[in-house]
């Protein structure tokens, strides 16, 4: 007699199926990837697949809507982190740090989801390309109103916003797409703290970051002697 199969409630047995769909379409691409590889890789019969999707197309949208429920979620808790830190007078520039610091932990968690929307999504699909762009649009539309929060409070140097949010999410993605999706790095603190450092140097008149952990295999850069250095004189240009 053969072992009869656990049975699972029905959300358990969606989200099974859900799984094995993100890690074959992460596998072998979309295209490549049939409704035979989904069902062999969770176990089950064909019937139960079409029980709770329609097709391949109709699973893998509903994988691109959990990547955007969950860093929906992450750019809402981000957002409400910023904002408090700027109305308290709280460490904005640490703020700022944790923000990159929980974008990076949230594809770094997700990859397989991550790898669906970055690799296979975008230009497969109309369906798939605009609820990407659906994504993209609300990131960027958050990023552009917090920078233009700290703009208005006369802690970032005068410059297009539209365009700096549009330069920091692409440095953004492809750090996630170098260091998380292909170098698959772990010190995600060191890569926050690279990111952010780039950032408040460039930016605004933000002290550098404080206990944060320096990159690999480099020391933290001591702070100049003169206090008429270059850096002193430029600082005190953009209003430190």
């Amino acid at each position: 007699m053969g072992h009869k199969r656990h049975v699972l409630p029905p959300e358990e047995r969606k989200e099974e199926l859900l799984k094995a769909a993100a890690a074959v379409i992460s596998e072998k691409g979309y295209r490549a990837a049939g409704v035979s590889d989904i069902i062999e890789r969770a176990g089950v019969a064909r019937g139960t697949f079409y029980h709770y999707f329609d097709s391949k197309k109709d699973v893998f949208l509903e994988l691109i809507q959990q990547y955007f429920d969950g860093f929906a979620e992450v750019l809402e808790e981000n957002h409400k982190r910023l904002v408090t830190a700027l109305e308290t007078g709280a460490d904005v520039a640490g703020a700022w740090r944790e923000n990159a610091l929980r974008t990076l932990m949230f594809h770094s968690e997700n990859p397989e989801l991550t790898s669906l929307v970055y690799r296979e999504a975008m230009g497969l699909d109309e369906h798939f390309s605009s609820k990407v762009d659906e994504l993209t649009s609300l990131a960027r539309s958050r990023m552009v109103e917090e920078f233009q929060m700290v703009a208005d409070r006369g802690l970032m140097i005068p410059c297009d916003v539209e365009l700096v949010s549009t330069i920091v999410q692409g440095a953004t993605v492809n750090i996630i797409m170098e260091y998380i999706l292909r170098r698959r790095s772990t010190d995600l603190g060191a890569l926050a703290d690279g990111l952010v450092r780039n950032q408040l140097r460039a930016l605004t008149a933000f002290p550098p970051l404080v206990g944060t952990k320096p990159a690999a295999g480099k020391k933290p850069a001591k702070a100049p002697a003169n206090k008429t250095s270059k850096a002193a004189s430029q600082k005190k240009r953009v209003g430190a």
